[in-house]
């Protein structure tokens, strides 16, 4: 064979070698649309845990046909806490979020219903209605939720809830009273899942103290 005829042939040995064009291309199709191997496709990204603020409390003693009404408006949140996302502190000042935890709506909404059953539960009010009913009220319950947030530079670890409470007559606008009601619980450990159970034991704590200050209230209206 000649020196041309070898070169040739060295040419076409490479060219069988070589991968098709195409190739490239497919693989980048198929990782693009999940449908490559495994191996080739990112990881999964871990799933987001919700959680709720709950509370039953215990049923309470029927309002008096004559006892006033309660209109229990929503719940209004400061800045930083007016979201779904799950708050803790490590450094004074600066508010942090858990990437993988949530609570399953705004708590500042999952605490509206809650103080209405608190609320109705005091046996206070001949009834205890929520915004939007269209139902005449003489007395309305405003509130705002300062904070709610697991604090982690403190040791123990603690959960801090607190909720501004105001008592207004409707007819007059009169301001009858106002308090901040806060609580803290201590976190078992420091881990997300903790801090929601010290949150609901939080809850729990200060909507019996929301019943107490309403019932300070009102026997102070009676005298």
């Amino acid at each position: 064979m000649n020196l041309s005829s070898r070169v040739a042939s060295a040419f076409r040995r490479a060219a069988c070698r070589r991968p098709p064009l195409f190739l490239p291309g497919l693989l980048s199709v198929l990782v693009l649309s999940g449908c490559g191997p495994s191996f080739l496709q990112s990881p999964t990204a871990p799933p987001t845990h919700t959680y709720l603020l709950e509370w039953q409390g215990a049923a309470g003693k029927k309002g008096a046909a004559n006892a006033p009404n309660l209109l229990v408006s929503p719940v209004l949140a400061a800045p930083g806490f007016d979201g779904s996302d799950m708050a803790y502190m490590r450094t004074p000042h600066e508010i942090e979020y858990f990437a993988r935890h949530r609570w399953v709506d705004s708590p500042a909404r999952m605490l509206e219903p809650l103080l209405v059953r608190a609320a109705a539960q005091s046996g206070l009010f001949s009834s205890v209605i929520e915004a939007g009913t269209g139902t005449r009220a003489d007395l309305r319950l405003d509130s705002r939720l300062l904070h709610l947030q697991q604090v982690c530079r403190l040791n123990p670890s603690e959960l801090q809830l607190a909720l501004r409470v105001s008592l207004v007559e409707v007819a007059s606008a009169r301001l009858i009273a106002s308090r901040v009601l806060s609580v803290s619980e201590p976190i078992a450990e420091r881990s997300p899942y903790a801090g929601v159970e010290a949150a609901n034991r939080a809850v729990d704590r200060l909507l019996k103290e929301l019943q107490q200050f309403l019932a300070t209230q009102l026997g102070k209206a009676r005298h």
